[in-house]
């Protein structure tokens, strides 16, 4: 569409292009199931119910489900629904600037494909453990009950970690000067899956292994450093 404007007794054209939503966009992972890392290969068996190790998932059970009341697990909640936006507006609050979809686009569709990898990066590993859910060991209610499901038996390795660790692994590449801030909040998103009762420790522990090898096998990947440059050149030119 095009319209104009009178200027000293002239009519100009005048350009105007309604702004893409991002957020409409349909995205791909950087890469599939086939060429994935079997992470299975990678990981420790998870402990069983009468190993040793498992004293310490039962004990951060516990602690998870007495701490849900508080305003750490009602954050532990909201961290249940991640994805391109939520991630953005977490590191937000952390680095002080507000980074949007509607002002960083390629970090939004950084972040969009970079989950999508993780979830074909973490279902080989999910489907060989095997392992059955806090929540439906002790047949107790988590804190996110709509995301419960009686045979998502998908506990070993976290996914929500492993995705929260490779973000805020990209998001430092990109903002190094907040590399704190930023991991201390890929590390809380991870602890959240703990507090609501969907994954042990030793579930979210593995979450972070495998969330930075996602994140040294994409750097070979042409398409993830294409994606990552244009990131990093918008933020820069955004945060000046």
């Amino acid at each position: 569409m095009r319209k104009y404007v009178l200027f000293i007794g002239l009519l100009l054209p005048l350009a105007v292009s309604a702004q893409k939503d991002v957020t409409k966009e349909k995205f791909t992972p950087f890469y599939t199931k086939d060429v994935a890392p079997h992470m299975e290969k990678i990981l420790p068996e998870p402990p069983a119910l009468t190993d040793p190790q498992f004293v310490y998932d039962l004990a951060q059970y516990e602690w998870g489900k007495s701490i849900r009341e508080t305003e750490r697990g009602k954050l532990a909640v909201a961290d249940a629904g991640i994805g391109a936006a939520y991630f953005m507006k977490r590191f937000s609050e952390v680095i002080g600037i507000n980074i949007t979809p509607e002002k960083y686009p390629e970090l939004f569709r950084l972040f969009s494909r970079a989950h999508l990898t993780e979830q074909q990066a973490g279902a080989s590993a999910k489907a060989h453990f095997h392992r059955v859910r806090p929540y439906q060991q002790y047949k107790e209610p988590s804190g996110v009950p709509t995301h419960e499901w009686p045979t998502d038996y998908t506990s070993y390795p976290s996914g929500h970690t492993h995705a929260s660790w490779l973000v805020g692994m990209i998001m430092t590449a990109i903002d190094p000067a907040h590399t704190e801030e930023i991991m201390k909040v890929a590390y809380e998103l991870g602890q959240s899956r703990v507090i609501v009762g969907f994954h042990y420790q030793s579930d979210v522990d593995a979450g972070r292994v495998v969330g930075s090898v996602t994140f040294a096998r994409l750097c070979a990947e042409p398409a993830f450093k294409k994606q990552l440059q244009k990131a990093m050149k918008e933020f820069k030119k955004n945060t000046k």
